[in-house]
């Protein structure tokens, strides 16, 4: 299924390459995109077009910042009608669960979500996730979103928030100076996710702009008009449950709150779909699984903890019923030269 995203995500993509001395139309047309689209940021283009756009115009016009860059061109407004109910939310942490809960109209192929800091009780994080990136480059489009989330948090605080640090699941870009300079704050790289952190108080923090009114009518416009379109719940549930198997987060509860969802809306909205969350957190512990297996030496023990079952037999048992194989047949053969296995999970 092709992932699509909202054209304004390219805002000020032609002003960008045309200040950098390149040709913005002739980037698009490289890329399968009609220059025109970008006249009306709510038409929809492929998602992996316009990353490896992004990637592309870093490389050729020889500037690694470039999603930083384009960042400045862009702000609260580019979400288009998830923005209103961002603006006039009451505090941070309302604006963030509207953000979790409707990203997927700017793309569906990325997955926004509040999660507590894991060695930090006092700091929450903002975190990114991106489909695409398992399989391709997402380092711009990365750096784009983090960037743009930076800026539409600090514009309504005059410019400036307790940002704790940032975190980015690649090495730098450009140098490390730049991304300090960008953000005003500490940047780690080579981490497992892209993610803003900032105290659990500041989520409590009022934004100005609040207005109940605004508000409640742009999250009912959000509900009746995209809350049954063909923007995948399942692939925003996989991509969370492939990110925190093992943790109390893996239940229905958890991957719901994340998601700024109660659990049986949840559940009732997947099943629109014609799906379930325990199917697919079957679906997601079987290609783990299969990774572990087949590309670490983890002990079976800690392979079973790892996907969140209870014991080494329940894993045995997993395996039967997905793969026809013990765990240690599965781990012996995937020396095997035809790779049997990975056929037998790719054809299921």
């Amino acid at each position: 299924m092709t992932t699509m995203a909202r054209a304004a995500v390219l805002r000020g993509f032609p002003e960008l390459v045309t200040r950098l001395g390149g040709d913005p139309r002739a980037l698009l047309r490289k890329h399968r995109l009609d220059p025109r689209v970008l006249e009306n940021e709510d038409a929809l283009i492929p998602s992996r077009a316009s990353i490896e756009l992004l990637e592309d115009s870093a490389r050729l016009l020889q500037c690694p910042d470039f999603g930083l860059q384009l960042a400045q061109f862009q702000d609260v407004s580019t979400l288009g009608p998830l923005a209103i109910a961002i603006q006039h939310a009451r505090s941070v942490r309302e604006a963030a669960a509207s953000a979790s809960r409707f990203i997927f109209i700017q793309g569906t192929d990325v997955a926004f979500t509040l999660q507590p800091a894991p060695d930090d009780r006092h700091c929450a994080e903002l975190r990114f996730e991106f489909l695409q990136s398992q399989t391709t480059s997402c380092r711009q489009c990365t750096d784009l979103a983090i960037g743009l989330t930076h800026r539409i948090i600090s514009l309504p605080f005059g410019g400036s928030y307790p940002l704790d640090r940032v975190l980015l699941p690649h090495e730098p870009l450009a140098p490390a100076s730049t991304y300090a300079r960008f953000f005003g704050a500490p940047v780690r790289f080579a981490q497992a996710y892209a993610a803003l952190r900032v105290p659990v108080a500041f989520l409590e923090q009022p934004l100005p702009d609040f207005n109940e009114t605004l508000r409640a009518l742009a999250v009912s416009y959000l509900e009746r008009n995209y809350a049954d379109r063909e923007h995948p719940l399942s692939a925003r549930v996989r991509l969370v449950l492939s990110k925190s198997l093992g943790s109390s987060q893996a239940e229905i509860a958890g991957v719901a709150s994340l998601l700024a969802m109660h659990p049986r809306t949840l559940q009732r909205q997947l099943a629109e779909e014609g799906s379930t969350f325990e199917a697919i957190r079957d679906q997601v512990r079987q290609q783990a699984a299969l990774r572990y297996l087949v590309s670490t030496e983890l002990a079976l023990t800690q392979v079973a903890t790892l996907l969140g079952l209870s014991e080494q037999s329940a894993l045995t048992r997993c395996c039967k019923r997905w793969f026809d194989k013990t765990p240690s047949e599965i781990r012996n053969e995937a020396t095997q030269p035809a790779g049997a296995v990975r056929k037998q999970a790719s054809a299921r």
